[in-house]
């Protein structure tokens, strides 16, 4: 009788051992699949983000870009109206000049302002 007892309840331990064992692989298993597929989406989701700032700094780097254009046509137009002043300056003075010489050969001066 206590053999029996014995196999009986030996019986019913492997058994629950084997279920136990059996539940705690599938539990492993599912546990590596969830490992798996949060690595996945991780990966995933940090190539997105990289695109992102990469996509972003080339955004930047193009707005930096035209600003800077902007500037230096604006530097340019400054720059042609500077010399473009210069040379009507040296142009209407050279033609004061030459007024006042012909006029000097005539006898004539230009009255000084008053």
């Amino acid at each position: 009788a206590i053999n029996r007892r014995f196999e009986g309840a030996m019986s019913k331990v492997v058994g629950a051992n084997v279920l136990r064992t059996a539940k705690l692989t599938e539990a492993y298993v599912k546990a590596d699949q969830d490992v798996r597929s949060t690595m996945i989406v991780s990966a995933t989701a940090s190539w997105h983000e990289e695109q992102n700032a990469k996509s972003m700094s080339k955004s930047l780097i193009r707005k930096r870009d035209q600003e800077a254009i902007a500037k230096e046509r604006q530097a340019g137009a400054n720059e042609m109206l500077v010399r473009r002043s210069q040379r009507l300056a040296e142009l209407y003075e050279a033609e004061r000049e030459q007024w006042e010489k012909e006029l000097a050969e005539q006898g004539l001066v230009i009255a000084p302002n008053r």
